[in-house]
């Protein structure tokens, strides 16, 4: 994605200005426009809150599916292995499209800057009906050239096909979101449990126009993803259930995170057809 070099992001109400590289740039929270004008009503003053907000350090050992996406060596976003060559992420994190020679992923580790094994992407398959501008499908498969293995490396089963999130069920989220008080991204591995929302209580809160059939809500005040966390994996009952997708600048607010349905079946079918998952 070319955007310019400098650039001035909103974290809710503060403006913070920096002449960052590109890579950089694409770690920061993307949101529907329409979104960013409702989020910006809602938000509060963002003291103490950080990273996955609301989480902790966490062993990658237990999160063998996660992986750092990367460009030219820079995390931009998260990652799932899900097969022995292919992962998923969310079609924001690349789209409309980066150089395939500059794109890896790092598995297999806690560390952010080191450790596990790099693998070099040769595919990048968007969803067909990816909408960049509501981020609907926001969805997209790697295909790596050497099948993953190795210690702390294992594929993440997915939701089957017709798979609907319970209001108030417990789910995981990991990643190496960026801090708020800090422009840096944490060298280490964080996770955090939020519950699911319901598509009722979301669509309140966003509004039945930006949240589609293709989106599932999770989070609570205190506890959600953030800048950095894009295209990671939102886990419950063992099973995949959603990839990072969108939610508010001001991170950890009242506002549920939204992330992309894995149970729908335009999303299934567009996983299976590829990958064969």
């Amino acid at each position: 994605m070319k955007v310019p070099i400098f650039v001035c992001v909103v974290f809710a109400v503060t403006a913070v200005c920096a002449d960052w590289a590109e890579d950089a740039w694409q770690a920061n929270q993307l949101i529907p426009e329409a979104a960013r004008v409702l989020a910006l009503k809602h938000s509060k003053r963002m003291i103490g809150l950080e990273k996955i907000i609301g989480g902790h350090k966490v062993d990658v050992k237990n999160f063998p599916y996660q992986l750092s996406l990367r460009s030219n060596g820079n995390h931009i976003c998260g990652a799932s292995v899900i097969s022995r060559n292919w992962a998923l992420t969310a079609a924001h994190c690349l789209y409309p499209g980066r150089d395939i020679a500059t794109i890896t992923v790092r598995a297999g580790s806690s560390g952010r800057l080191s450790g596990g094994q790099i693998y070099n992407v040769t595919q990048i398959v968007f969803h067909p009906q990816y909408d960049s501008t509501m981020f609907d499908n926001d969805v997209a498969l790697l295909k790596v050239a050497v099948a993953f293995s190795g210690p702390n490396v294992a594929p993440v089963l997915l939701v089957p096909e017709g798979y609907e999130p319970v209001e108030g069920v417990r789910s995981m989220v990991s990643g190496w979101g960026r801090t708020l008080t800090d422009l840096n991204l944490p060298t280490m591995l964080h996770a955090v449990d939020i519950p699911i929302v319901g598509r009722t209580t979301c669509t309140r809160s966003w509004g039945e126009d930006l949240v589609t059939a293709n989106m599932i809500c999770a989070g609570q005040e205190g506890r959600d993803s953030c800048n950095g966390d894009s295209g990671g994996p939102l886990v419950s009952g063992g099973r995949q259930i959603g990839v990072v997708s969108w939610g508010s600048t001001d991170c950890g607010g009242p506002l549920p995170a939204v992330y992309t349905h894995l149970g729908r079946v335009g999303v299934r079918t567009f996983i299976r057809r590829f990958s064969g998952v």
